[in-house]
């Protein structure tokens, strides 16, 4: 039986849905696979969700027929950002959530627009923010201080979690850092074979990483069923299939719409923190304190303010060629 066409309408939301909820929940897939045992092994639990991601998203690619080869220029490029946006930005989240829930990771990751905001302001070449993306700039991370002012000063909170905050936003510059890459440097490759790729060096190097530290002698499970579910389900849903979504809303719809869900997967991670403790699928509910709402409020409308501006075009200074100089022949 032939299944009937999805209109452009149920496409879009579909791949929303799947964006906004999916990438939201991540945060918590995390958060339960710690609990289950693997807090001990961090690098280990990313290189096991990025290996398999990249076989599930490379095998996808062969079967709609995509060709798996690579330049050797691309590959450079996708190491360069599969190390920055994977190993520095999903790996930080793996270390910070031992240190914070997941829905308070979930917001602070919410912030990485804006950190790209003001790398535009001040690299050459690179699309600026208007005024009113600099006034959602300026709010956001307004709203990043309310979540660590309090901590800094004593008034709530613990060291280790200002700790935890710390490295989800290292980690976020690191993911800023391989968004600039690949802004630089386009790819030629598919974008699903690119990313598979991307997944499968990520994952090696967390593999050769896990390694060092001794982390394959003490792996252990003490929720085995927990710890599974919850690396195919980071594998699965949270990397190969959400990110497909991503590519199609990125291709076929206009980007400051696609970029809402920086504003969105944080309230999702926040509901379900709550509700996941709640049927006891984590110890407790997660919740804020007064700080961390205030916080989550001002930092979501700072981003959303930052997202839906429009740019401006940086300064891009001519370049004038040499007298004798020869134009290069293309890929080269």
């Amino acid at each position: 039986m032939r299944l009937p066409q999805l209109t452009m309408r149920t496409k879009t939301i579909v791949n929303f849905a799947l964006v906004y909820v999916v990438w939201g929940s991540t945060y918590l897939g995390i958060k339960v696979g710690l609990n289950a045992g693997l807090w001990h092994t961090p690098a280990l639990f990313g290189a096991m969700r990025l290996l398999l991601a990249g076989v599930l998203l490379l095998g996808f690619a062969k079967a709609r027929g995509t060709g798996l080869a690579i330049s050797r220029r691309d590959l450079s490029t996708s190491a360069i950002v599969g190390l920055c946006l994977l190993c520095g930005g999903m790996f930080s989240t793996l270390l910070s959530e031992q240190l914070i829930n997941s829905s308070l990771a979930a917001l602070v990751v919410a912030a990485a627009p804006l950190w790209m905001a003001l790398v535009e302001t001040m690299l050459p070449g690179m699309d600026r923010p208007s005024r009113r993306g600099v006034v959602g700039l300026v709010i956001g991370l307004a709203g990043l201080l309310l979540l660590v002012a309090p901590m800094v000063g004593g008034v709530s909170g613990t060291p280790g979690q200002l700790a935890g905050i710390g490295i989800q936003v290292a980690g976020s510059w690191l993911w800023v850092a391989g968004s600039v890459v690949s802004k630089r440097r386009p790819l030629t490759t598919d974008g699903t074979v690119a990313t598979g790729y991307e997944m499968l060096i990520a994952g090696a190097v967390l593999a050769v990483l896990a390694a060092v530290l001794g982390e394959y002698g003490r792996f252990t499970m003490t929720d085995t069923g927990a710890a599974v579910g919850a690396i195919l389900y980071l594998a699965v849903f949270g990397s190969a299939i959400a990110f497909t979504a991503f590519m199609w809303l990125i291709r076929n719809v206009p980007a400051s719409k696609v970029m809402t869900y920086a504003y969105v997967n944080p309230v999702v991670a926040v509901a379900l923190g709550y509700v996941a403790g709640l049927v006891h699928l984590i110890p407790k509910p997660e919740t804020l304190d007064a700080w961390g709402v205030a916080g989550t409020v001002v930092i979501v409308a700072g981003v959303a303010i930052t997202t839906s501006a429009p740019t401006r075009p940086g300064h891009r200074e001519p370049i004038a060629p040499e007298p004798d100089e020869l134009p290069e022949t293309p890929g080269s």
